[in-house]
């Protein structure tokens, strides 16, 4: 028997509320979040290699030893405030995604992760420059953008359903082709080339529009699109 809006938000409400954070686990909270704002702001300011692990800790009014406590090394620090900032921005895009075209789903995923980076150019440049080479034995980089990725074959299958594209496409590499697209431009704004905000935005639009234009079913045209 399926259950109305409703009766579900009803008995979500009846949920008992999490427990509270005992003293302790509140300190150990407040701490990380000390050492992960001095981790930000020091590799915004210096960039990820010139900072130390002793500069963070005294940034956050911490010992050396509290820090390793929480973060094994400084390739930890910059993978756990990655993983946390861009998934609560994409997963802020996904939240009541509406029925409509595959472009406007992926535009929504990518403008996301773009805002965010618009709040901190020199922290940009540091995850773009630093997280594809960390070793991710123990990170989880990888972790957060296989999820990344199946969230976006999900939706490409979708559109698949839809007619939008041809069926028998691989959905997981085309996620990760598309997502390659995104990346392209990212670097091409955060880099030299210093393309404003509105060039980025049309090139993105530009490029997922022709990569997507040959995977239609044939005979359709639609979405004729010029790039830069």
């Amino acid at each position: 028997m399926s259950t109305s809006p409703s009766t579900a938000r009803q008995d979500k409400s009846r949920r008992p509320a999490p427990a509270a954070l005992s003293r302790v686990e509140r300190k150990k909270r407040d701490t990380l979040e000390r050492i992960k704002r001095a981790a930000r702001t020091l590799f915004a300011r210096k960039g990820f290699e010139a900072t130390t692990t002793r500069e963070i800790a005294t940034a956050a009014d911490v010992g050396i030893g509290t820090v390793f406590l929480h973060a094994i090394s400084k390739q930890d620090l910059l993978v756990m405030i990655f993983r946390e900032e861009a998934g609560r921005a994409v997963d802020a895009a996904l939240d009541n995604l509406a029925q409509g075209p595959l472009i406007d789903a992926l535009l929504r995923v990518f403008d996301a992760l773009i805002a965010h980076h618009e709040r901190n150019i020199g922290l940009a440049r540091v995850f773009v420059k630093e997280l594809p080479f960390i070793d991710d034995a123990r990170h989880g980089r990888a972790a957060f953008m296989s999820d990344l990725f199946r969230r976006m074959a999900a939706m490409i299958e979708r559109a698949q359903e839809r007619g939008e594209l041809r069926p028998g496409i691989p959905s997981l590499r085309l996620a990760k082709n598309l997502f390659a697209l995104y990346l392209g431009i990212l670097l091409e704004w955060l880099g030299s080339a210093g393309i404003t905000p509105g060039e980025r935005d049309r090139a993105l639009r530009s490029a997922l529009e022709l990569h997507l234009s040959g995977l239609r079913p044939q005979g359709e045209n639609r979405n004729a699109c010029s790039h830069r």
